[in-house]
């Protein structure tokens, strides 16, 4: 008799209604080594510190090398969103890399007995049940490692940007879009505006999702070549590092900001990788205080997206009305891809979406798309159609 499917980690996320969640979570899922809370505190902000650098150059690299004369997506971010979100679903789903978890591989031990007592017993639903419930519990657990954290949080997060996101939704509607080379876009009429608008909500929507389940996909293909990182050498020398090379490099983004050895480097990457890691913790520690308010809706991350669109959204009028200089062009460029980039995110917006039940899923995301862009019309709108946007006084 075939035994029930097992559902995997992206639908097992702890996104769920009151009414879904089970009984509390088993000691399983609680760290069984003596950990400082303080130094884990410190591993965490130091590895989302690095990765908040590391996705924004991800990101700002991806677009460029994307962004091309007889390109069949204009819209350059959405690369970096698909890339993401399939980072994301690799993350969630893998049961290798963190085996170990916090010094005991409790999953593994769980996951041992529960086939073990499903070879011993005709009831393969019960077996199953101790499935699901092994892997809830290693992905609460997963969710206090700080390089997991960081990977997520830190790098999956500001690699993908849902302030971009919005912003090409609304230059798509008033037909301004950057095109290779500052080419002049072909006029339009209305109807044209809005299939173009849709084209980039349903692409990136679209796109992002099936990432995230191609990369949960991968993880279960991978399963039995994917290393396992000993606990030991996590602890001992790769968080040690990680406090090292985080903080270190964003002084040194910092110092070449204020000291570039060229003049070039500022407007291209260094103001948005000294902006990116505050928009990254600015976002971990919001989805901290909002995300378990409501289960049903994770409002962290509503939050955080939709005043990234809005600071994003003035940015740009900012850097468009011709004042500042280049210098304060730069600064605007840098905090639009650095701190909204990082501040924003479409790889957990779509991670939830797949967690939350169907009527909640779409609430949440019919929100998030039709509230950020109604804000970034307000925003973007107001400077639009009247004043118009000057040409930029500075290029990325």
């Amino acid at each position: 008799m075939r035994s029930p499917r097992r559902p995997s980690d992206l639908e097992m996320q702890d996104t769920t209604t009151p009414d879904e969640q089970d009984e509390p979570e088993t000691t399983t899922s609680k760290p069984t080594a003596r950990v400082s809370r303080l130094a884990t505190e410190v591993y965490t902000l130091s590895y989302l510190v690095f990765f908040a650098i590391f996705g924004t150059i991800a990101r700002l690299g991806l677009q460029a090398l994307t962004l091309y004369p007889g390109a069949p997506i204009s819209f350059s971010v959405l690369w970096a969103n698909v890339g993401g979100s399939l980072v994301m679903g690799f993350l969630i789903e893998d049961r290798k890399l963190f085996k170990q978890e916090w010094g005991t591989p409790n999953y593994h031990r769980e996951i041992t007995k529960a086939r073990r007592r499903g070879g011993q017993t005709d009831d393969g639903s019960a077996a199953t049940a101790d499935l699901a419930a092994a892997k809830k519990a290693h992905l609460a657990t997963k969710k206090t490692i700080p390089l997991y954290i960081g990977l997520s949080t830190g790098f999956c997060g500001s690699f993908t940007s849902f302030s971009s996101f919005i912003r090409d939704i609304f230059l798509a509607m008033v037909n301004d879009l950057p095109r290779p080379g500052g080419a002049t876009p072909e006029p339009r009429t209305g109807g044209q505006s809005f299939m173009a608008m849709m084209a980039i909500i349903i692409a990136t929507v679209a796109l992002s999702l099936s990432a995230l389940i191609f990369g949960a996909h991968l993880a279960i293909a991978l399963e039995g070549i994917t290393p396992s990182i000993p606990y030991l050498l996590g602890r001992k020398v790769m968080d040690r590092c990680a406090v090292l090379f985080g903080w270190g490099a964003w002084l040194g983004a910092v110092l070449l900001a204020i000291w570039p050895p060229h003049d070039a480097w500022r407007g291209r990457v260094i103001f948005s990788i000294v902006f990116a890691p505050l928009g990254c913790l600015a976002r971990f520690y919001a989805s901290l205080l909002l995300n378990a308010r409501v289960p049903a809706f994770p409002m962290g991350t509503f939050a955080v997206n939709i005043a990234g669109v809005a600071v994003l959204g003035m940015c740009w009028d900012l850097a468009h009305a011709g004042l500042g200089g280049v210098v304060g062009c730069q600064v605007l460029q840098g905090v639009e891809d650095g701190f909204c980039g990082c501040f924003t995110t479409v790889s957990t917006w779509v991670a939830e979406l797949t967690a939350l039940r169907r009527r909640h899923a779409y609430v949440y995301g019919l929100s998030s798309v039709v509230v950020g862009f109604a804000v970034m019309v307000i925003v973007m709108g107001a400077q639009k159609w009247t004043d118009g946007y000057a040409p930029l006084m500075c290029t990325h």
